[in-house]
This record gives C-alpha cells, structure tokens and sequence, in this order.
C-alpha cells in the first residue's frame, strides 16, 4: 500500500509532501516529494505515529477486569477511532484472582488483537493513603512470589505496573521486576523524593498520572512531583483532559519536563465511547459528570478523554510542535515500555500511522500497514 500527498511528522522533521509506502506490516518507504505510481491521494493531511496508550481501563462499556476475549477485541476496535494503534491493559487494585484472570485473557487474544500491547497492574502495591479510587480492601505489599506466578499466567505479557516505592520490601521487588523487563512507575504513593531517587537506582522509570494520587510538590517536604521534574531518568504520564490536571499545571509542568520525558495517557474508564452514566469501578460507584468519572462519595474516578483529543488539548495549551506533540502522544510511551519497533514515523518500524486533518481530529488509523479506522 502507498499512501501519498501526506505532510508526514517525522521523529525531528517534518515532510511537507510526502509518501508512505507499507510492505508486510511496515514502513517500507519515507519519501519526500511526488509519488511515480498508484497510491492513495492523501490531500495534504498530516500522518504522525499511531497513537500509544499505556493507561487505559475500558472503553465501549467494556473494562478489563471483567472482559472476555471478544470485549477485548470491542474495546481495541473503539480505540482506533482515536488513533490508537497500542494500548496497554489496565487493572485495577484487586484480589490475585481477579488480576489473573485478566492475564489468562491477555495471553489468549494477544495474538489475534495486534494493538494490544500488555498489561500495566496499577496496583496493588500502593499507598492507602493515595488510593484514589482504588480499593482499599485489596490494596497489599509487594509480593514478588505473586508477580512471578501472574507474570506466568500472562504469558510473560505484563509490561508495566505502577506502586508505592516507599512500601515494605518495594526496592528489592522493583529491582527483581526491573530485570525481568518490566517498566516500573511510581504512583498512588506517598514517597518522598528521596524514595524515588533511591527506587530508579532499583530500576523504577516512570512517574504515574503525575500530580494526582501522590505526595506532591512541596519546598520543604518534596515528593514525587518534584522527583518527576528533577530526575531526566523519569518518563512522567499525565491525564491531559484539563480536569485532572488544571490547564496551567499542565503548561508549567510541561515547560520543566519538555517533550522528551512527557507521556500522555487517559486514564480512561469503560464508560467512555458509551452512553453509560452510572456504573461500578471494581466494587465502587460511580457516575459520569462534568466531563470526567467521580466515585459517588465525591472523588475522581478516571477520565472519559480520547487521544486525539488529548492532542489537541496539549495543542492548544502549549503551543507545541507536531514533532513534539508526536513525542508525547507515541514515541515516549513506546521508549518507557521497551516496544522499539514502533512510536516514529521510520523505515522498518510498524506501519502504525494515524491520518489527522488540520485540527488534529482523526481521519483514518493503520495498524501494521492495514487500514483499520
């Protein structure tokens, strides 16, 4: 497949007309110019990576907690209507059961769905004190026996958990999960910026939701937020729907961070992309207002918020470049998960491209060079 006419967002440059030519789920070819042959026209649309969600719970009315095979196929099908061309499955803080039942489920349609990259635990080795809307009944110290055992029932497909660094026996579990290739991120936890400079030493990477759920930034008690600024070996997710995190904090904190460490996730809940309004969160209730998903008892829940539309929120609120908007929406996720086969616009990566008009909404999605939006 050839597609031509297109302005492509390369990982430091722009083309402003250009083609893509895909072969056996690939970029086969970045070319500059007019295309000599049949090709699908583009007209002048814009072709950045596709898009990487690393934390996401649901969507279609569908979470992972709960789904079967075939929920798992509905929810990536949504998904790609927003550009989203790998995602991570998200669980929540739970009992061991629960969890390994969505890493059988994993393991069995990881095959047949291409864009599901994985699972990220969130939880449940973290802080009651950050719980948010976790569930503190299940909330435990970390325990590498279990990990192990559900890192087997995976298939070795868990890629991505988020703890409290600062719970008993957390540094040595981060320093066994660190090996075993999984990505470790700091979040729903009360650490101090000493504790997270002691846990990357361990092998932790990453910061969770950055500002929500954890020990903020304080000149005389600095905590993870301030870690998040200071350390350049920190990857730092954030929920870009204005909501949980204020415009101007989001602007602010991208200034200190930059495009090379940002990630933008959604943290989104099974209630987006459906009309549900009230509904259950692993045993909570929660209802849909103002734009986001709240516990009932008055806390945020998660967001209803789309990729693309997290683009353009970070468009319009800092100006960035698409090069740079290109980082924080795929490159930076796929570096903090370890998928160097695709997140830029290259020869031999993954033909995983979404097509976006001049507003920044979503036109069409490939995933693995075929067209699935």
């Amino acid at each position: 497949m050839v597609l031509k006419n297109l302005r492509i967002v390369l990982e430091h440059k722009i083309i402003e007309k250009g083609f893509l030519v895909f072969e056996n789920g690939k970029i086969a070819k970045i070319g500059e110019g007019e295309y000599k042959g049949e090709a699908k026209d583009c007209g002048g649309l814009i072709a950045m990576p596709g898009f990487i969600d690393i934390h996401i719970h649901g969507s279609a009315g569908i979470d992972f907690m709960d789904a079967e095979a075939k929920g798992y196929k509905i929810i990536a099908d949504s998904l790609y209507k927003e550009g989203v061309t790998t995602f991570l499955a998200t669980t929540l803080t739970s009992d061991k059961e629960s969890l390994a039942k969505v890493c059988k489920t994993v393991k069995e349609v990881k095959k047949e769905i291409p864009s599901l990259g994985g699972i990220h635990f969130e939880g449940p080795y973290i802080n009651e004190k950050h719980k948010g809307a976790q569930n503190a009944e299940f909330i435990r110290n970390p325990d590498i026996k279990e990990f192990d055992e559900l890192l087997e029932l995976s298939g070795n497909n868990v890629r991505y958990i988020t703890l409290a660094p600062e719970k008993e026996g957390a540094m040595e579990f981060i320093e066994h999960i660190h090996k075993e290739g999984v990505t470790v991120s700091a979040g729903h936890s009360d650490a101090s910026f000493d504790d997270v400079k002691n846990a990357i030493a361990k092998g932790l990477t990453n910061t969770t939701h950055t500002h929500n759920a954890m020990s903020g930034h304080h000149h005389r008690k600095p905590g993870i937020v301030t870690a998040a600024f200071y350390f350049d070996e920190l990857f730092t997710e954030f929920i870009c729907d204005k909501i949980h995190v204020c415009p101007n904090v989001l602007l602010t904190s991208y200034k200190i961070i930059g495009p090379e460490r940002f990630v933008m996730i959604t943290d989104a809940l099974k209630v987006k992309n459906s009309d549900i309004e009230e509904f259950q969160l692993f045993g909570l209730d929660c209802v849909k207002k103002d734009g986001a998903a709240y516990l009932t008892t008055g806390p945020l829940a998660g967001s209803l918020l789309t990729m693309d539309q997290g683009l353009r929120n970070m468009k319009e609120i800092t100006g960035a470049s698409l090069v740079d908007l290109a980082k924080i929406t795929s490159r930076n996720a796929a570096k903090a998960i370890h998928f160097a086969d695709r997140g830029v616009i290259e020869e031999g990566k993954l033909a995983d491209i979404v097509i976006l008009d001049d507003s920044l909404h979503v036109k069409e999605t490939y995933k693995e060079g075929r067209k699935v939006y």
